[in-house]
């Protein structure tokens, strides 16, 4: 079944709500983890997306609501394009992208344009005992036109192998539990769907926390260099009234 060619085509065709629904959660500018084929068009893609996302990330999830029609709704990644997610992406620092890879094997592929973010997030992998490779395709996942590298600081297309999905939907049926509902912590230690979701959440954390001191810094100076300035320069505006009044 040949999947439609991009979202124009998609809405035509497919009842929103019915065929597909679009979940959004933006949290402000920080990471948003994103999932387009979410629900049935990569099942567990989507769970894991939000598992990941908890309650500190913003999210997006494009989800297929029909077995027997997701795979028209599998939009390639290079053609995606849809007004909410960018939206989205404009207002964060940086994405994590999660789909499926078509292999058997249990790893993760990582790629995309924000290196920094990548190597925390192969470095938490490796940690977990979760195999790591690199992009299927090795200069695709760092296009800069691909929608997960759009936001300022680029992003990561982390691609989870079907081998390994599988692992993580039987931990799922078998009734693990992944994070805690509230909390989103790390409930079932031996379960390795919880490993890689506290290994990615820990790495999402320590890149934010980098960012939130780079910003810091940049704050720091920026007002130590303006605290330089003459008072006529940082208070244009008071100045100027003050010669009107005498005048």
């Amino acid at each position: 079944m040949k999947p439609y060619r991009d979202m124009s085509e998609l809405v035509v065709h497919c009842r929103k709500d019915i065929d597909y629904a679009i979940e959004v959660v933006d949290r402000g500018r920080g990471i948003a983890v994103v999932a387009i084929h979410a629900g049935y068009i990569e099942p567990g893609v989507g769970d894991l997306a939000a598992d990941i996302a908890g309650d500190e990330h913003s999210l997006y999830l494009f989800r297929g609501l029909r077995e027997a029609e997701s795979a028209k709704l599998r939009i390639p990644v290079t053609r995606f394009r849809e007004m909410r997610l960018n939206t989205l992406l404009r207002r964060s620092q940086a994405a994590l992208h999660i789909d499926a890879a078509p292999h058997d094997e249990l790893a993760v592929h990582l790629g995309g344009s924000n290196r920094r973010l990548c190597a925390l997030v192969a470095e938490s992998l490796a940690g977990a005992r979760i195999e790591v490779r690199p992009p299927r395709g090795r200069g695709a996942a760092h296009d800069p036109t691909r929608f997960y590298n759009a936001p300022e600081n680029g992003g990561v297309h982390m691609a989870i192998s079907q081998g390994l999905l599988r692992r993580l939907q039987g931990e799922r049926l078998a009734g693990a539990r992944l994070v805690d509902e509230e909390h989103h912590n790390h409930r079932d230690e031996e379960s390795v769907g919880g490993q890689l979701v506290l290994a990615v959440r820990q790495a999402l954390a320590s890149y934010w926390a980098e960012i939130r001191s780079d910003l810091d810094l940049t704050l720091e100076r920026f007002e130590r260099a303006t605290s330089q300035f003459p008072p006529s320069l940082r208070r244009p505006g008071h100045e100027q009234s003050r010669g009107n009044g005498h005048g």
